[in-house]
């Protein structure tokens, strides 16, 4: 026998016990917010709002611990490897993924609070009618939110709009939204109606209406690539252009807006911040699990050349890091050519067609063939590895490049040609071969300080990296020892100007207008990266710098270049190699790449990232959309509610 109706005792319980899976509805009796104590005043009525935007920038995903790395390893850009019991990430394979995927379905007690203050701001007599609309407006930005991240993630929900009491009970049968374009519609609704009345300024940590008008118009992006609705473009234009106009300018120090040396910046619209004496750095996996665990011992069992220096009371690098960035990203940032100034790939570069002579990758054949050498114990370090032979994908070249300088004695090593002249970006969102990082000059290649293979594992994933590279956006500069219990100021950028730019341009993009786009993306490629603008003036070059551009400039930041990935899946063409509209998406469907460098520096080689079968990335069209839990349909089915599944979960 099935349930009409869901029971407040049910419900509540569920909530106060965090069994989410089996809620379908908060009815939370009131009584937690006693009514005079918060709305009396615009002061107390603001600190449960400033309350409700903490709770609903970690629900959504917007920043919480992982936002950053963890979506980025689901893309072409990072990678999760851990050989010491974490292992890789289950949603770039396709494997950690199920029907019972869960990905925020039960927010309700989060919309309870959003509604709250909808309601209670509107039957208040304490505000005036300015404060009221600002207030409010708070309210209807917040639920937007929460709409927004069910709907790019799942597609539908539970539109609860309403507070509702114990006397409610037998109401609580809201049907889900009945389909994607539904979703959108309410979404924008309450992003429309609140950002008219959202401040122009504000503190740290509360969103502006630039803040808010970011968030739409990449809110529209996604909608119009679900939709088809060429409506949702006009107003990401509108919403974008407002920003960009009207809004804080760029700031030419990029690095700095994501550490704590520029964290206020003008360009910064909307921030989570935290303080120095609440946080440490195994508070955020943008720290603990960015930062590698290499001690001096290791050091002098690999014969490392460079010593690290030791302040304080003990080794620099004692965290667990276990997200690293790619050759596929390093790979998008351009460099300036020596003879031309011209932005270019770096092996298309004079200076390094000059220096450095190709050989086919796929010549290399045997482990230790470029670079071999003994530890202090007897264990073999050498390139290629084992490894690198092992696990391959093989609808992929199993190494995409391999080079030798020209001239060993030159001034110049191969990590000066490869990294020199490089987008300005890139040096504040990634550590490399031979850069300073934590007052230690660190370096990458064989037997290098911070290499694949001077810890216990050749290959790395002992807590170092196992790509050649490590994250350094999102993170901390100035400190001499990064362990996990060490106290650091942190913070998220929500919405930042630069991403209006971005916005922009591809909503222009999708309306074919080329040269209105790349005059948006030159923005930031100019003041941030330092680069010339692009000159592309095909829709199909357009859309190749642009895709590039918001790669570097949104790397690791938010769920970004994840959600990016599925608009431009979804609109194909050159936005997804010429495939039709909603194929595969190519680039999450394939390996990404690691560099080793030898010893000396005078050759490399990059290689399918392999370890513990990260090789077998996958893509199916069924992630266009995460799956409803089906223990949540199931409980809505025992009631006799709506309980339909998203296709192909």
């Amino acid at each position: 026998m099935k349930l009409k109706y869901i029971s407040i005792p049910v419900v509540g319980f569920g909530l106060l016990g965090l069994s989410s899976c089996m809620d379908t509805l908060d009815t939370h009796p009131t009584t937690d917010f006693p009514g005079e104590q918060v709305w009396g005043s615009k002061s107390t009525a603001e600190a449960f709002i400033q309350g409700t935007y903490n709770v609903t920038v970690q629900n959504a995903q917007m920043a919480n611990s992982g936002s950053c790395v963890a979506w980025a390893a689901r893309t072409p850009d990072g990678v999760r490897c851990s050989q010491v019991g974490e292992g890789i990430d289950g949603v770039a394979t396709e494997l950690g993924l199920s029907a019972n995927t869960d990905m925020g379905i039960s927010m309700f007690g989060n919309l309870r609070r959003c509604n709250l203050i909808i309601e209670k701001v509107t039957e208040s007599s304490s505000f005036t009618e300015g404060e009221k609309n600002e207030l409010i407006a708070h309210g209807r930005f917040l639920r937007g939110l929460i709409f927004y991240w069910q709907t790019k993630s799942m597609g539908r929900f539970v539109p609860v709009r309403q507070v509702f009491t114990e006397a409610d009970s037998l109401k609580a049968d809201i049907p889900m939204t009945s389909s994607v374009a539904e979703s959108y519609k309410l979404v924008m609704e309450d992003f429309d109606a609140a950002i008219p009345y959202m401040p122009v300024t504000a503190l740290p940590g509360l969103p502006t209406k630039y803040a808010a008008e970011v968030i739409a118009s990449r809110a529209c992006l996604q909608a119009y690539a679900y939709t088809g609705d060429a409506s949702y473009l006009d107003k990401a234009i509108t919403y974008a252009k407002d920003v960009t106009v009207n809004g804080p300018a760029l700031v030419s120090d990029y690095a700095g807006m994501f550490n704590e040396t520029n964290a206020t910046a003008g360009e910064i619209l909307w921030g989570y911040y935290r303080l120095t004496e609440n946080t440490t750095i195994q508070t955020y996996e943008e720290m603990i699990r960015t930062f590698p665990n290499v001690s001096v011992d290791d050091l002098l069992l690999s014969k490392s050349p460079n010593p690290f220096i030791i302040q304080g009371d003990g080794r620099p690098f004692e965290a667990w890091a276990i997200y690293f960035p790619t050759q596929d990203l390093v790979d998008q940032y351009l460099a300036i050519d020596e003879a031309t100034g011209e932005a270019k790939n770096w092996w298309e570069t004079s200076q390094y067609l000059a220096a450095v002579t190709e050989h086919n990758p796929l010549s290399v054949t045997t482990p230790g063939e470029i670079d071999k050498y003994e530890r202090t114990n007897g264990e073999v370090r050498q390139i290629p590895e084992i490894q690198d032979f092992l696990q391959l994908n093989d609808a992929y070249p199993a190494a995409v490049r391999y080079g030798t300088l020209n001239d060993p004695d030159s001034d110049k090593d191969i990590s000066d040609i490869i990294y020199g002249n490089r987008d300005a970006r890139m040096a504040g969102t990634i550590v490399y071969d031979k850069v300073n990082w934590l007052n230690q000059y660190c370096t990458t290649n064989l037997a290098g300080n911070l290499s694949m293979g001077v810890r216990d594992k050749a290959d790395g994933g002992w807590y170092n990296t196992t790509t050649g590279y490590y994250w350094r956006k999102n993170s901390v500069t100035d400190i001499a020892r990064a362990y996990l219990s060490r106290n650091v100021p942190f913070h998220f950028c929500i919405a930042r100007s630069g991403e209006a730019y971005l916005n922009l341009a591809e909503a222009y993009l999708c309306k074919g207008d080329v040269a209105n786009a790349v005059a948006a993306f030159n923005n930031t490629r100019t003041v941030h990266g330092k680069l010339p603008a692009s000159t592309a003036s095909t829709l199909k070059d357009a859309w190749a710098d642009y895709m590039r551009e918001r790669r570097v400039e949104m790397a690791c930041e938010a769920n970004d270049i994840y959600f990016s990935y599925l608009r431009w899946g979804k609109y194909g063409g050159d936005a997804n190699y010429g495939r039709a509209p909603g194929d595969i998406i190519r680039d999450l469907d394939c390996p990404v790449y690691k560099i080793e460098i030898n010893r000396d520096r005078t050759a490399f080689i990059i290689n399918q990232m392999t370890l513990l079968n990260s090789a077998q990335r996958h893509f199916t069209t069924r992630r266009y959309l995460f799956p409803i839990p089906q223990g949540f349909l199931n409980t809505r089915e025992a009631y006799g509610l709506d309980h339909q599944q998203n296709p192909e979960w």
